[in-house]
């Protein structure tokens, strides 16, 4: 969809109690057709999969989870290596996120379990047995904590060897509904939730963030904590939350479709995925659309993303297809 470059764009600057409202310069002009590359296409060796989320380790280990039930690849040097219910047991359908700690342990989860791998053999984690599991947060050397989704849903930490449940029904977590976690740089816990906003666990306690804040939605898709230590979220209604030096600013991006997925990549932009207005770039002043109209995209519709090396980007996007931005 194009966007109207007379449309206004507004900041909400929410500090102390105050709100300050700001105006945003026009979105840009449009531009020649960005170098896309394609990073992923399937081969007569592996079957096309749609890419519901990315790991990207180095230029050598890169992990790819499938939206349906064909599990994971693993980019190992040049070769693609697969894992599903043939060589790890059990089914991962619809992998949600990848994570490693620092232990060397790949964690995965999907929309029905989490699954540990040392690099030799794989270990279902029986407890999310049925548990949607949305997102994977890593603390430290062994320290886990995992978002779930749904009438169980909740938060789980792993501590001590010891996994650790807060649900509606047994603590004060204001929602059952947490789709995206990132940690801090003082290894506190931010939560992206469907119903309540932002939540964020400290010292024990949980602060919901976004309460007072004028948004169009608490309905949050993604949350990431950027190189500079401030947290960066995104939501249905199209907006983007950032939180710095205990500011919040609320930005819209001019278009009507939900941030699926965002990154902040290493000059410190900002890029959001939609589910129908492409990718859009904001550097701190100005937004940037990147559509199938004026930059030459497959398509519209953006599943996930990931920052690689030397400030490459990779991003999914239906029909099996990771691509590639060089910056």
């Amino acid at each position: 969809m194009r966007i109207n470059r007379s449309t206004l764009l507004f900041f909400c600057l929410v500090t102390g109690g105050s709100i300050f409202l700001l105006s945003c310069k026009e979105r840009n002009k449009d531009f020649p057709p960005h170098p896309w590359s394609e990073y992923f296409y399937h081969t007569s060796a592996i079957a096309a999969r749609t890419v519901s989320a990315i790991f990207y380790e180095n230029d050598h280990s890169v992990w790819l989870g499938a939206q349906g039930k064909e599990g994971l690849l693993l980019k190992d040097g040049y070769t693609w290596n697969a894992y599903n219910k043939a060589n790890t047991g059990f089914e991962m359908d619809s992998v949600t996120s990848i994570s490693r700690d620092g232990n060397g342990t790949l964690w995965v989860g999907w929309k029905t379990g989490l699954a540990e791998f040392n690099g030799n053999s794989w270990h279902k984690i029986m407890p999310f047995d049925g548990l949607c599991v949305t997102s994977i947060a890593v603390e430290g050397i062994g320290n886990i904590e995992v978002g779930i989704k749904g009438e169980k849903g909740g938060l789980a930490i792993f501590r001590d060897n010891t996994w650790t449940f807060y649900s509606l029904s047994n603590s004060s977590i204001p929602s059952q509904n947490i789709v995206s976690l990132s940690t801090d740089h003082d290894q506190l816990l931010w939560m992206a939730t469907t119903d309540k906003g932002i939540i964020r666990l400290k010292n024990n306690q949980w602060e919901m963030m976004s309460i007072g804040i004028p948004l169009l939605s608490q309905n949050f898709t993604s949350i990431t904590t950027s190189p500079d230590g401030s947290i960066w979220a995104g939501s249905t209604a199209s907006q983007l939350i950032h939180y710095s030096e205990n500011k919040f600013t609320v930005l819209n991006t001019g278009t009507s479709k939900s941030i699926t997925s965002l990154v902040v990549a290493d000059d410190g932009s900002v890029w959001c995925c939609t589910s129908g207005a492409g990718l859009i770039k904001y550097d701190g002043s100005v937004w940037t659309s990147f559509t199938v109209e004026n930059a030459a995209l497959p398509t519209n519709e953006i599943l996930s993303i990931a920052k690689g090396t030397s400030g490459n980007l990779f991003f999914s996007i239906p029909g099996g297809k990771v691509l590639m931005i060089r910056q």
